[in-house]
């Protein structure tokens, strides 16, 4: 499923209150929840669980049951009851590339021109990756064409 990429404001629109960011590394799950407060943010609830060795290795999760159980320590130990997530990936694993579309496209039709496209653009199999992108600009000299981020990972 295709949807689009915000800015850190967007990721804390009214509806959603609050927000909790997952790193997980060789060693660790760490979790802290973050709510917009005034004009900056708060930690509303923070956590980190240890993995156990080899659960990670090279930054590919090896024992997804062991990263799984550690994610589960952290949200009951943080107490954090929020629904919304943010997980980074790792550089190595993300492909972005800029490509033009036509700017009349609404998200929908865009979501389904980038699925028909996708292969000119990504390496691997449609059904392998997740794909995410974000209507950067119409082009000057060209305004019915439009600038979109294409992130694949």
């Amino acid at each position: 499923m295709l949807s689009r990429l915000g800015s850190v404001q967007n990721l804390f629109k009214k509806e959603a209150g609050s927000l909790v960011g997952l790193d997980i590394s060789s060693s660790s799950v760490k979790l802290v929840e973050l709510s917009r407060s005034g004009g900056g943010y708060r930690v509303d609830a923070c956590a980190s669980e240890p993995l156990p060795a080899g659960a990670v290795i090279d930054k590919q999760i090896s024992d997804p049951l062991a990263v799984g159980e550690a994610i589960r320590r952290a949200i009951s130990r943080s107490g954090t009851s929020t629904r919304h997530a943010a997980v980074a990936v790792s550089g190595s694993s993300v492909i972005t590339k800029i490509i033009n579309l036509p700017s009349s496209l609404n998200d929908d039709e865009m979501e389904e021109q980038i699925k028909i496209e996708a292969d000119q653009y990504i390496p691997y199999p449609i059904d392998e990756v997740n794909l995410d992108f974000q209507v950067l600009r119409a082009l000057p000299n060209a305004p019915d064409t439009a600038e979109v981020l294409l992130a694949v990972c």
